[in-house]
């Protein structure tokens, strides 16, 4: 087998795992291992370390949401603050359905921030919506600085929600209540 396409059984079967255990802790190498159908020396020489082999699954889980966005995001015929706030309120739905890998994207890209991490694909891939809702009223820096705010925003809502259900009153894991704090969000943010 070649060494290219054993790295990839490896990172197919870690992201399987990864999508079926309840917690990335309880995924072992062995586990990996023994789906992967390659012995754990393999996997420590390729990955070093689980968490190194974790990061790259989790970058390529959500590396393919980021590209069906961008898909998603020309496709839709709406205007361009209705089509924002449709954008986020379904990206911040993909956070509270897939809390673990979200979490692990998250605190890895806030861990180890450059820009090519899932944070900064994100706001690419909002930087044109944000850019027609404001039209030319903000300069490009301006609308990078809402589009990097209003990411934070909804990445630290999502990390804090028990501290902002109790600050705002309001639920992120409940879809009507996360709905109403997207809004706020973008309302208090997107200043165009």
């Amino acid at each position: 087998m070649k060494i290219d396409s054993v790295k990839e059984k490896i990172l197919e079967s870690t992201i399987e795992l990864l999508r079926e255990c309840e917690a990335v802790e309880k995924v072992t190498v062995r586990d990996i291992a023994l789906r992967a159908g390659v012995g754990v020396g393999l996997i420590n020489y390729h990955f070093q370390t689980k968490e190194n082999l974790v990061n790259l699954c989790v970058q390529r889980i959500i590396g393919d949401v980021i590209k069906r966005f961008d898909q998603l995001s020309q496709s839709l015929d709406m205007e361009p603050l209705e089509k924002l706030r449709f954008l986020a309120k379904r990206n911040c739905s993909f956070l509270v359905q897939n809390k673990r890998i979200s979490r692990i994207s998250i605190l890895s890209d806030i861990e180890n921030g450059d820009f090519t991490d899932n944070t900064s694909q994100t706001i690419e891939g909002y930087l044109p919506v944000v850019k027609a809702v404001c039209g030319e009223e903000k300069s490009d820096k301006e609308i990078y600085l809402m589009t990097s705010i209003m990411i934070s925003a909804f990445q630290s809502t999502f990390m804090r929600g028990n501290v902002f259900m109790k600050g705002l009153e309001l639920d992120f894991y409940e879809l009507q209540q996360r709905d109403l704090i997207v809004d706020m969000i973008i309302d208090n943010v997107i200043n165009c």
